[in-house]
C-alpha cells in the first residue's frame, strides 16, 4: 500500500512536472507558502487596525484641530507598517502581458540606443576621412607651390627611373630681386613675342613661325654681364641641334661635339702659329697635322706607342678627322695611306668604306676582328676602332685619345649612331640611348664637377644624352641660373623635348609666375602662364585653373579680364587678346570658363564687389541681383543695419544702373528684381527706424506690402501668409526684424500720442488704428509663427499688451 506524500514532497513533484518549460527569460510564478504568508500577514495587520476604537480624548483633539479622523483612519490603514522593517523578497510579476510590453519597450529602446552609437561612430569615421582628404590636398597644392611636391612621374620618366636612373631634386623657390630685374625685363619680352605669334597660329591650328631660339640667345648675351658667364650661350648651342624634336638627339647631339671638337683643333692652331705651321690658307689634313704638332709638342715629342709615317701619326691623323666629324676627309686620307694601314690591318680600309657607306651588312665586311693589346698600343687606332665598332675594344685602350667629358659623350653617342650598321656586322648587342643615360645619371652632378667650380658642365651631359627633364629641373636648383632655367625649360617645351604633361615644366612655369606677380608684374606673370599649353593643348585645363588662381590673388580685373565702361560698353581685358592659347574662342565661353569660377569663389569667401564686377562682366545680370540679394539679407539678419550700408549702396546703384539701360533692362528677372527693391526697402525702413524717424519707417514698411497694414489688417493677415511662402529666402529670413522693428515703431508712435497733452479725437482715432495695426500683426506672426524665433512671438506679445 503506497503511503500519502507530504506536501514538501507534492510541492518538489509540482516543480518537476514544468521543469522543461522553464525558460530564463521568462520569470516563474510562484505562489507558494512565503507568498500565502505575506499575503496572511497583510488581513491581520488590516484587521488589526479595523478592530482597535480610537481615544476619545485624542478624536475630540484633532476634531478642534479642523482634523477629520474617521478620514485619516481609512487612509492609513492600507499602510503596512508591521512589515516596513523587515527584510523583504523580491516579488515576481506573474502578469506576462505586462512583461512582454516590457521587454518589447526594452528592445526598442537597446535598437534605438545601438543605432545612435552607430551613426555617431559613422560620423566620426567618415568626419576623419575627410578630414585626412582634405588635409593631403592642401598639402600637395602647398608643395607644389613650394617647389616640393614629388607628384607621379610622366610616363617617359618613369621608363627611365625603372630602369635604374632613379633621383629626385627639390627645386628651391624661384625668387626675384632687383638685381635681376633687366634680365626679367629681356626674357618677359621674348615670352610676350613668342605668345603673340602663337596667337594667330592657334587661330589656324598650325605650329607658330618664331625664332624663339635666336631670341633667347640675344636676351642671354645682353645679359652676359649679369651672368659673368658666357656657358649660357652653349646651352642654347646644343639645343639648336634639336630643333627637329625627339628623334634628332644623338644626330644633334654628335653634331655639337664635332663642331666644337673643330673649334678647339682651329683654336689651338691659331693659338700657337709657329708651332702649327700650317701654311696660308690650310687645307683641313694642314689643320690637323698641325694640331697634333701643338698637342704631341706639349709632350716634347711624339709618343713612341704611336704608328708614324712621314713624321705623320697615321691613326692619331684619322681619328682626329672621325672626331671632327670630316668623313670623307677621313675616307680619302685612309685610301691615300692604304698601302701603310694594310701593314697593320689588311681589311681596314674597306670596312671603313663599306661603315662610312652605310653597306657594311651588304658588303658581308665583318667588324667583330680579334684585337690584342700589342695591336692595340697606339690609343688613337683604339679610339677609332671603337668609335667605328671595329673589334672588342677594351676601354682602357683609348684613355690616351679618350680624355676630356666631351671626347667621353662623343664616343658612346657616335656608337648609338651608327648602332644598327655596327650591330648588323658585328652580331653584338646594339648600343642604346637608355644605357647611356642610366650610366650618366649614376655618375651624378659630383662625378662631372667634383668641386662645383662648373656646375653647368653636368648640364650639358644631360642635355646631350636627352635627358631634357632632368637637365630643366638640375638647372632650376642653381639660384644664379634659375631664370635661365625657366627659358631653358620653355625652349625644350618649344622642340616638344619634355613630356606630356612635364611636372618639373609646370612647376617652373607657376612659380615663376607667382614671383613676377609678387614683385607686381601681373601681364608677364600672366604670359608665363599660358606658356602652360606651349608643350600641348592637353594642358588647357591646367593653364585656366593657373590663371584663375593667379587672377583671384591679384583682383586686377579690370585691366586683366575688361570692364564696362559709364557709357555701357565694355572694354576688353588684357587676357582677351590670349583667349586662343587657352582654347576660349567665344565671349560665351571665356565668360563661363573663367569669369563664372572666379565671381563664384568671390561671391562665396564674401568678396561683394570682385563679385558683382566679374558677374556683370559675364553679363549675368541676374545673378548678379541675386547675389546683392543675398548679401542685403545676410548682413541684415547677422548684424543689424550698422555693416549693410556698404552692401545697399552698391545694391542701390546696380539695380538703378540695370534699369535705365534698356538692353539690361530686358533680360532681367521681374522676381529677382522685385526681391532687390524690397530688400533696399526694408533696409531704409530698418534705418529710419534706428534714427527715430518712426512715421517715415511705418509709411517705408507699408509700401513694401510685407505686412497686413491697410485696410482690413485682420482679414488680409491671412493673404499676407500664404504670401510669405512666395518671398525669397534673403526676405523670410529677416521676418523676425521686420515684424520686431515694425510693432516697435507702432508702438512708440502709440506712446508718443498718449503722452501727449491733448488726446483730441484725430489723435484718438490715430491710436485706435495703431491698436488695430498691432493686433493684425499679431494675427500674422501666428499665422507665420514657426518661421520665426520662440523669442520673437513673446517680445510681439509684449508690446502688443502695452498698446492694447
Amino acid at each position: 500500500m503506497t503511503q500519502p506524500l507530504s506536501l514538501s514532497a507534492l510541492l518538489e513533484e509540482s516543480k518537476r512536472l514544468t521543469s522543461h518549460l522553464t525558460s530564463a527569460e521568462i520569470p516563474t510564478v510562484k505562489r507558494g507558502i512565503d507568498l500565502l504568508e505575506s499575503e496572511s500577514r497583510k488581513l491581520v495587520a488590516r484587521s488589526a487596525r479595523d478592530g482597535r476604537p480610537l481615544d476619545p480624548r485624542a478624536q475630540a483633539m484633532l476634531a478642534s484641530a479642523g482634523v477629520d479622523t474617521d478620514e485619516l483612519a481609512n487612509n492609513s490603514a492600507s499602510a503596512a507598517l508591521l512589515s516596513a522593517f523587515e527584510l523583504l523578497q523580491p516579488a515576481y510579476d506573474a502578469n506576462v502581458a505586462s512583461f512582454l510590453s516590457q521587454q518589447q519597450e526594452q528592445s526598442i529602446i537597446n535598437a534605438i540606443e545601438e543605432s545612435e552609437l552607430s551613426t555617431l561612430d559613422d560620423f566620426d569615421r567618415n568626419m576623419a576621412a575627410h578630414m585626412n582628404h582634405v588635409w593631403e590636398d592642401t598639402q600637395r597644392r602647398l608643395f607644389e607651390e613650394l617647389g616640393q611636391f614629388q607628384g607621379a612621374a610622366s610616363s617617359a620618366t618613369a621608363a627611365f627611373v625603372s630602369s635604374g636612373g632613379a633621383h629626385a631634386y627639390s627645386a628651391p623657390a624661384i625668387r626675384v630681386t632687383a638685381t635681376t630685374h633687366p634680365r626679367l625685363d629681356r626674357y618677359a619680352q621674348v615670352v610676350r613675342d613668342l605668345n603673340d605669334a602663337r596667337v594667330p597660329a592657334a587661330v589656324r591650328s598650325v605650329a607658330p613661325q618664331f625664332n624663339l631660339l635666336g631670341a633667347l640667345e640675344t636676351a642671354t648675351a645682353e645679359s652676359s654681364l649679369e651672368l659673368k658667364s658666357k656657358q649660357i650661350s652653349q646651352i642654347w648651342r646644343i639645343l639648336s641641334h634639336y630643333s627637329s624634336g625627339p628623334d634628332s638627339v644623338v644626330a644633334g647631339a654628335c653634331s655639337y661635339l664635332e663642331e666644337t671638337f673643330v673649334e678647339h683643333v682651329d683654336r689651338l692652331v691659331a693659338q700657337y702659329p709657329h708651332d702649327a705651321n700650317v701654311g696660308g690658307i690650310p687645307s683641313v689634313h694642314r689643320k690637323v697635322q698641325g694640331y697634333l704638332r701643338v698637342l704631341f709638342g706639349r709632350l716634347g715629342r711624339v709618343p713612341a706607342f704611336l704608328e708614324v709615317f712621314n713624321d705623320d701619326a697615321i691613326w692619331a691623323h684619322m681619328f682626329t678627322l672621325y672626331r671632327c666629324g670630316h668623313k670623307q676627309d677621313l675616307l680619302r686620307y685612309a685610301l691615300d695611306m692604304e698601302d701603310i694601314i694594310t701593314d697593320s690591318d689588311p681589311g681596314f680600309v674597306a670596312y671603313l668604306k663599306a661603315f662610312l657607306d652605310g653597306s657594311l651588312a651588304r658588303a658581308g665586311i665583318g667588324s667583330d676582328v680579334p684585337v690584342s693589346p700589342s695591336s692595340l698600343e697606339d690609343p688613337y687606332k683604339a679610339a677609332l676602332y671603337k668609335a667605328i665598332g671595329r673589334g672588342n675594344v677594351p676601354k682602357k685602350a683609348t684613355a690616351e685619345a679618350i680624355q676630356t667629358t666631351e671626347d667621353y659623350m662623343w664616343a658612346g653617342l657616335v656608337l648609338i649612331r651608327d648602332a644598327d650598321s655596327i650591330s648588323a656586322s658585328s652580331g653584338h648587342p646594339r648600343s642604346t640611348l637608355e644605357a647611356l643615360q642610366t650610366l650618366i645619371v649614376k655618375y651624378g652632378a659630383a662625378h662631372f664637377d667634383p668641386s662645383g667650380n662648373s656646375p653647368l658642365l653636368y648640364l650639358r651631359v644631360l642635355l646631350l644624352c636627352g635627358l631634357f627633364e632632368d637637365a630643366a629641373e638640375y638647372l632650376l636648383q642653381i639660384d644664379r641660373f634659375q631664370i635661365e632655367g625657366v627659358h631653358m625649360a620653355v625652349l625644350l617645351a618649344y622642340f616638344g623635348l619634355l613630356s606630356v604633361p612635364s611636372l618639373v615644366y609646370s612647376r617652373a612655369m607657376v612659380q615663376y609666375a607667382r614671383a613676377l606677380a609678387d614683385d607686381g608684374a601681373d601681364e608677364s606673370a600672366v604670359h608665363y602662364l599660358l606658356l602652360l599649353t606651349l608643350p600641348s593643348s592637353e594642358m588647357h585645363d591646367e593653364c585656366v585653373r593657373a590663371l584663375t588662381k593667379l587672377l583671384y590673388e591679384r583682383r586686377d580685373y579690370a585691366r586683366l579680364l575688361g570692364d564696362i565702361q559709364a557709357d555701357g560698353t565694355r572694354r576688353r581685358g588684357f587676357l582677351e587678346h590670349y583667349l586662343p592659347l587657352l582654347g576660349i574662342s567665344t565671349p560665351e565661353q571665356f565668360a563661363q570658363t573663367i569669369m563664372r569660377k572666379l565671381a563664384d569663389r568671390s561671391r562665396d569667401e564674401g568678396r561683394l564687389a570682385d563679385a558683382v564686377l566679374l558677374y556683370n562682366l559675364a553679363e549675368r545680370y541676374n545673378t548678379v541681383l541675386n547675389v546683392l540679394c543675398r548679401q542685403l539679407g545676410e548682413a541684415l539678419y547677422q548684424t543689424g543695419i550698422e555693416a549693410v550700408s556698404e552692401v545697399e549702396g552698391v545694391a542701390r546703384a546696380v539695380l538703378e544702373h540695370y534699369q535705365q539701360r534698356e538692353h539690361i533692362a530686358r533680360v532681367l528677372d521681374e522676381r529677382a528684381v522685385s526681391t532687390c527693391s524690397t530688400l533696399l526697402a526694408v533696409t531704409e525702413f530698418v534705418a529710419s527706424h534706428s534714427r527715430g524717424a518712426y512715421e517715415e519707417a511705418l509709411e517705408l514698411i507699408a509700401s513694401t506690402q510685407l505686412l497686413p497694414l491697410d485696410g482690413d489688417v485682420v482679414a488680409s493677415a491671412s493673404q499676407h501668409a500664404e504670401r510669405v511662402r512666395t518671398l525669397d529666402d534673403s526676405i523670410t529670413r529677416n521676418f523676425s526684424l521686420v515684424l520686431l522693428t515694425a510693432m516697435d515703431t507702432l508702438s512708440r508712435i502709440y506712446a508718443g500720442l498718449r503722452e501727449s497733452p491733448f488726446l483730441d479725437a484725430i489723435k484718438q482715432a490715430k491710436m485706435q488704428d495703431l491698436r488695430r495695426k498691432a493686433r493684425g500683426l499679431m494675427v500674422f506672426s501666428g499665422m507665420i509663427q514657426f518661421r520665426m524665433p520662440p523669442e520673437t512671438y513673446a517680445k510681439l506679445n509684449r508690446l502688443d499688451v502695452f498698446m492694447n
